[in-house]
């Protein structure tokens, strides 16, 4: 389960006894800025990944709000079935009022800091227009656009053995199916989650938020306030997860010299202490350094492409050990074909020497549209160049006699 070769870091015997952090069914960390892996065990293995789902309905909430289709306060109507869902204690700790209309933003708080699965499955609604089939097949288009292992049933994270009781079960799905996403994938939600909405930190950050008369509870318990908490992890939020089939899930965002982290566990016994632990394991065993980029040039079909990079100053993470000095950024052009517009991505970047993966979501983009030759141009050194020559050979002639 875990090699320090290939899916973590070398584990200590002091590491052994001070956290169970390895004892997980998949654990992922990553650079939420570059998308460098900091570490990785059975990351890419899809598992049940319970309420982290709700990161998904979360962001595509974001998305309809950023495009104007959706707005904060937008009033939704919330179904019979989602309020007796609701009243389900073992299903949620908010309770919706059967004669009261909730705004998108208190379904988005709910959602997110008490895990309220009703008000997940009434945002998705609130987003299709009505219609959770369709709400579910746009987080799976998502989630294949971004190329990542994940398979969705549910926008809640519910399975189908809860679903059915509230007519929330997907047609043409087995009795017990349920969302099957790996760490790695579901960091990624993450990652563009916060990349969409910034400021959800001032929710997810919350042990307790008053909403509506009730007081939302926030699972996890290291955020201030919570039990778990440490001052010195600089953590964020994010989101917790339990089913019994998927067990305790996490996936939280911090700090760390200036760089947003996201870290998830899958499947734990103790997921706080294994959280702290797996972070605690990081800040021992890795190292970072600051790399500046410039713009570059490019030759693609003999035109000159200029480049700029995604961050002109990025930080590099590696691995204790390593020689810094050998530590590089490198850039494979993958623009091939002309016109070539402004803003579009020409090359990806790696990280090299660094004991990690190499690979990062960075790149660089085109300052410029670069349009294609003309045919004119094209045939500059041809049959222009050719009729060029014999007219100054017959000039010269004309001259001799």
């Amino acid at each position: 389960m875990f090699s320090p070769a290939t899916t973590g870091f070398a584990k200590s015997k002091k590491d052994g006894l001070m956290s169970n952090y390895t004892k997980v069914k998949a654990a992922y960390v990553m650079d939420a800025k570059s998308g460098q892996t900091l570490y990785e065990n059975k990351a890419d293995k899809t598992l049940p990944i319970a309420s982290l789902s709700k990161m998904m309905t979360l962001y595509l909430t974001t998305e309809a709000i950023n495009q104007h289709k959706l707005h904060w306060s937008d009033k939704v109507a919330v179904d019979k079935n989602l309020i007796k869902m609701s009243k389900n204690y073992g299903l949620g700790t908010f309770k919706i009022k059967r004669s009261k209309q909730y705004t998108v933003k208190q379904l988005y708080q709910a959602a997110l800091i008490a895990s309220s699965n009703s008000a997940a499955i009434a945002l998705g609604n609130a987003v299709a227009g009505g219609s959770n089939a369709k709400f579910i097949a746009m987080m799976n288009k998502q989630a294949k656009d971004w190329g990542i292992a994940a398979h969705f049933i549910s926008s809640s994270g519910l399975d189908n053995t809860d679903l059915k009781h509230y007519g929330y079960r997907l047609p043409n799905t087995s009795a017990s199916a349920q969302n099957m996403v790996s760490a790695k994938a579901i960091s990624v939600v993450a990652q563009h989650l916060v990349a969409a909405f910034p400021q959800i930190s001032k929710w997810s950050s919350k042990a307790t938020y008053d909403l509506d008369g009730q007081t939302l509870v926030n699972a996890n318990a290291l955020v201030k306030d919570g039990t778990y908490y440490r001052a010195s992890n600089h953590l964020t939020g994010l989101k917790t997860g339990y089913t019994e089939t998927a067990g305790l899930c996490l996936t939280v965002t911090y700090w760390r010299n200036g760089r947003e982290l996201i870290a998830t566990i899958l499947g734990s016994d103790t997921t706080f202490t294994a959280m702290n632990g797996l972070i605690t394991h990081l800040d021992k065993t890795l190292l970072n350094k600051t790399v500046k980029q410039s713009n570059k040039t490019y030759r693609v079909k003999n035109q000159k492409v200029t480049a700029a990079p995604t961050e002109t100053t990025t930080k590099i993470w590696y691995r204790k050990g390593q020689d810094a000095s050998k530590i590089k950024v490198s850039n494979q052009l993958t623009a091939t074909k002309l016109p070539i517009q402004k803003g579009s991505q020409v090359t990806t970047t790696s990280f090299e020497n660094t004991g990690l993966p190499a690979t990062t979501n960075l790149g660089e983009t085109a300052t410029k549209t670069v349009k294609k030759q003309s045919a004119q141009q094209s045939n500059t050194g041809g049959t222009n160049w050719f009729g060029h020559f014999f007219k100054q050979v017959g000039h010269f002639f004309s001259h001799l006699f």
